[in-house]
């Protein structure tokens, strides 16, 4: 747990802040992965609007706006806002939430190119046997269709983000991440 407290304030306060001046001192404190992730589920959990966060990027400094002005609210777990960002970081672009057109699948996580696909999966939707058999249907019919399925869990993102980012960099290095059909 970090304790935080307001700069220039002489006065010794414990309680809880409103959403936009928590949101600033994750950002300011916060590696930016993470604080990427809070500024996301802030989005997506309707605590504030994409124009309250973005009006916050005067409250920041300079080096951290990045974080407000990328909030996106498309994702649907902390896990993948970290994994955009740790991609984002690295000059990876990964489309969140994409529909995979003439199929029946819902969406898939991230797509990188037009082939790449990534899953975030975590232990309460990715973990008893009949969802992994689910997740294996998935992409053994992803594969059918040409796309390359990479699948990680938050242990691996938290844990080990450089073997990951590492992964899908060489896919990209290797143009593995795009088919070269054309992308509508």
């Amino acid at each position: 747990m970090r304790v935080l407290w307001q700069a220039g304030s002489s006065e010794r306060r414990y309680g809880v802040e409103d959403a936009a001046t928590a949101l600033v001192q994750t950002v300011r404190v916060e590696r930016a992965e993470y604080a990427q992730a809070v500024v996301d589920s802030a989005l997506r959990c309707s605590v504030l609007t994409r124009p309250q966060i973005l009006a916050l990027a005067h409250r920041v400094p300079r080096r951290c706006r990045g974080i407000l002005l990328g909030v996106d609210g498309r994702m649907e777990s902390g896990t993948e806002s970290v994994l955009r960002a740790l991609l984002l970081a690295e000059g990876i672009e990964a489309r969140p939430q994409q529909r995979i057109p003439f199929t029946d699948l819902e969406r898939v996580d991230f797509v990188v190119g037009d082939r790449l696909v990534i899953e975030v999966d975590s232990e309460a939707h990715h973990g008893s046997d009949g969802q992994r058999r689910r997740d294996r249907r998935r992409d053994a019919l992803l594969a059918c269709l040409g796309f390359l399925v990479l699948r990680f869990d938050y242990w691996q993102i938290i844990e080990e983000p450089q073997t990951v980012v590492a992964a899908v960099r060489s896919y990209v290095d290797a143009g593995l991440h795009l088919s070269g059909r054309a992308v509508g």
